[in-house]
């Protein structure tokens, strides 16, 4: 892990109680700016232990995802034949990289199957909306496991002519979490991961996460039934929220 991704991921964990604060002081000299500025960090401790350990099971797997759209929102233009086997080898848990014409004809695709019928009509559906820039995210339940899609436009002459969209389930990066049967992750389309509590996850996602992801990014939710609460915090994959819960954990 470089030092950078390491400074990111401590930034995600304080953000959780909202306390981190981070300071640039620039000077100024020559008629120029400080290429290097100090930066100052001050973050105060976790507020609740639930926080802390909804942190600790999603940071490295968030990790993996930030660094994977960082690279979808940079490949603006048709990918080379390299830039596959390089998308592979640095994410071996990605399902798969298709490029598809703006008629939704499917011109290369690796591998060249899929055992879920994959559903990417809803990203075509943004039209000329790509000429944005965006990086956009579609989340497809299924029989066989939700599958979530990562795009972005290639375009010519300014307009956008296709996608390179990449796919994954959400399950494969369950192999980051330090405690995959303490961590249920869903979004409003989906259960993603049920944490070995399908009961609690399908009761979670019938609360209104679209009405609550409007003003908040982190909470806390209880159970109707049992009245067991669960601490959550959304991070976004192009646009599209992705919750995180656990269940509270005794103070000490």
């Amino acid at each position: 892990m470089t030092r950078k991704i390491l400074l990111v991921c401590t930034l995600i964990a304080v953000a959780l109680t909202g306390c981190a604060k981070a300071k640039k002081t620039y000077r100024w000299a020559m008629g120029g700016i400080n290429p290097n500025p100090e930066v100052t960090l001050e973050a105060r401790e976790f507020s609740r232990a639930s926080e802390e350990f909804l942190a600790k099971q999603f940071m490295k797997m968030d990790e993996q995802i930030q660094e994977l759209a960082r690279i979808v929102e940079s490949q603006d233009a048709y990918p080379e034949p390299a830039w596959f086997q390089v998308l592979f080898t640095r994410f071996p848990w990605i399902s798969g990289v298709m490029v598809v014409e703006s008629t939704g004809e499917i011109i290369d695709r690796q591998p060249d199957y899929s055992l879920k019928p994959l559903d990417f009509a809803p990203l075509l559906e943004v039209g000329e909306a790509w000429n944005d820039g965006r990086m956009r995210g579609h989340i497809q339940a299924s029989e066989l496991g939700p599958e979530i899609f990562m795009a972005n436009a290639y375009t010519k002459d300014r307009t956008w002519i296709g996608l390179t969209v990449v796919h994954f389930d959400f399950r494969n990066l369950m192999q980051f979490c330090p405690a995959p049967d303490k961590l249920i992750v869903l979004s409003p389309e989906a259960v993603l991961w049920a944490g070995g509590d399908e009961a609690a996850a399908n009761e979670l996602i019938t609360a209104p996460w679209a009405e609550i992801l409007q003003s908040d990014v982190e909470g806390e939710i209880e159970l109707s039934d049992t009245k067991t609460s669960f601490t959550w915090l959304s991070r976004y994959i192009g646009g599209r929220p992705i919750v995180y819960l656990v269940r509270d954990v005794p103070e000490d």
